[in-house]
């Protein structure tokens, strides 16, 4: 199919005329990955009321209602129809999968507040208002010599006001449309919440393309399906996690032994993957301490699996955390540091204990069943979500509250395992398998919304999403 290059995309004609490119790119623009070093405008939350909205992070919280976006597309002719489309439904699930937003129906919508242009003076708050909708994101794109000019707004309804996000409208291009639509439902979300989005953040994981085949760690950013392939072994690469610089680290067997490796600019263009832990027998599991000082990962230099703590950077032993005569492995820390949560059979199967950082005070947590485990810690402490096997070797994933000792179970059908908080802590990435394939699913924290992440041939194994936080700003 012909396209338009950079200079044809001078005219409106080309955009026109090529409309058919536009579908073809926007259509799949939840698909699309930023790569390169060409800045994207970032929005930034700076509405004086942010923060002040009464939204409290610390307890459960109604889901508030939104309208389905509305995207305004400024040609004379319709030519970016379908882009309009698909940046509508990009926002549509952007918001739905927050965890904070319900979304209205598109067809809930006033029927005398057809939106024909963008204007603060013009929009029909109280029409949106008895429609259900606490908040109306408005967007608007038309053709520009470089790209394509793009402008949201946000209108509160009970404030009669626009919510103020700074560089909410930019000129960008095609491939990048995606993650400036991104970047301002973060910037919603940090007024609303406090805290931004995960949509821009980084989820890694094992891959092999078909049975028999390799299994190679990659990366994705969240908001994208372009993968970013990692490590190279041809062998088996498994069990990634990042790094507190930002790397992604993995145990690898191309040396025969399962070593742990990491590539400390994964992706990068003549990256480099070094060895960080080589000891004979099992090198593990490894998961970074909070401040970065340290990291837990299994070791058996005895023919025992134990967890020990490494220097991050040299791979030196710095203390052993277990030597009770049975496999403890898979750890994982508090996001204050303090306790490391992790799997041991010393009950008999396994089950998930908790230990502080220096290895003292363990204890089992009081869960039901005999197969618990892949704990992982939410970024606000508060639960600690896991896999757990049931009747007929089923996997399903539950959430247990340390605070109130509390269950809850948030997948029923198909085998889930693996799941891994996003940074914000309001959703988390497992894999699903279904009819032989195991893919990348997602879901809120409450187990709702969820739907494949990753798509097509292959399976995806052990999911970890990086903590760090994507905040733009000024």
């Amino acid at each position: 199919m012909a396209h338009c290059s950079g200079s044809d995309l001078k005219s409106t004609t080309c955009i026109g005329t090529r409309s058919l490119v536009a579908m073809a790119i926007i259509s799949m623009i939840a698909v699309r990955a930023y790569a390169g070093g060409d800045a994207v405008p970032t929005p930034w939350p700076n509405d004086p009321r942010c923060g002040h909205f009464g939204y409290d992070r610390g307890s459960p919280m109604p889901l508030i209602p939104v309208a389905w976006p509305q995207i305004q597309d400024l040609t004379l002719r319709g030519e970016l129809d379908a882009v309009k489309g698909s940046l509508a439904r990009l926002i549509a699930d952007d918001l739905g999968l927050s965890g904070v937003f319900k979304v209205r129906p598109s067809e809930a919508a006033p029927t005398s507040s057809l939106i024909t242009w963008n204007s603060a003076i013009a929009f029909d708050y109280l029409g949106w208002r008895r429609a259900g909708a606490w908040l109306v994101v408005v967007g608007e794109v038309s053709p520009s010599s470089r790209g394509l000019r793009v402008r949201f707004d946000g209108y509160l309804t009970e404030e009669a006001d626009i919510l103020r996000i700074g560089g909410s409208q930019a000129i960008v291009q095609f491939k990048d449309l995606a993650r400036f639509a991104h970047g301002y439902v973060n910037a919603v979300l940090r007024c609303i919440t406090g805290l931004p989005g995960a949509f821009g953040s980084r989820i890694a994981y094992s891959f092999r393309p078909r049975p028999g085949a390799s299994k190679e760690v990659f990366y994705i950013e969240y908001g994208s399906r372009k993968p970013v392939q990692v490590s190279r072994d041809g062998i088996v690469a498994m069990l990634p996690a990042w790094s507190m610089g930002g790397g992604v680290a993995f145990t690898g067997f191309r040396r025969g032994n399962p070593d742990t490796y990491i590539a400390d600019c994964p992706g990068c263009p003549g990256g480099k993957v070094r060895a960080l832990s080589s000891r004979q027998g099992m090198n593990s599991g490894i998961a970074y301490s909070p401040d970065g000082k340290s990291a837990a990962l299994t070791l058996a230099p005895d023919g025992n699996p134990d967890i020990y703590l490494i220097d991050p950077e040299t791979g030196d032993e710095q203390s052993r955390l277990t030597s009770a005569p049975s496999i403890d492995t898979s750890p994982c820390w508090s996001p204050d540091g303090k306790r490391i949560a992790f799997v041991s059979d010393r009950m008999g199967g396994p089950q998930i204990w908790i230990m502080r950082s220096d290895g003292t005070e363990k204890r089992p947590l009081p869960l039901p069943g005999y197969y618990n485990t892949s704990p992982d810690w939410s970024p606000d402490g508060a639960e600690i979500v896991f896999q757990t096997r049931g009747e007929g070797s089923r996997f399903s994933i539950r959430v247990y509250n340390l605070k109130t000792g509390g269950l809850r179970y948030l997948t029923g059908s198909g085998d889930c395992e693996e799941p891994s908080f996003s940074p914000d802590g309001r959703m988390i990435v497992f894999t699903r398998k279904d009819h032989g394939q195991q893919l990348l699913w997602i879901m809120t924290r409450d187990g709702l919304g969820a739907r494949p992440l990753m798509e097509g041939e292959g399976d995806y194994f052990t999911p970890a999403w990086e903590r760090s936080m994507p905040v733009g700003g000024q």
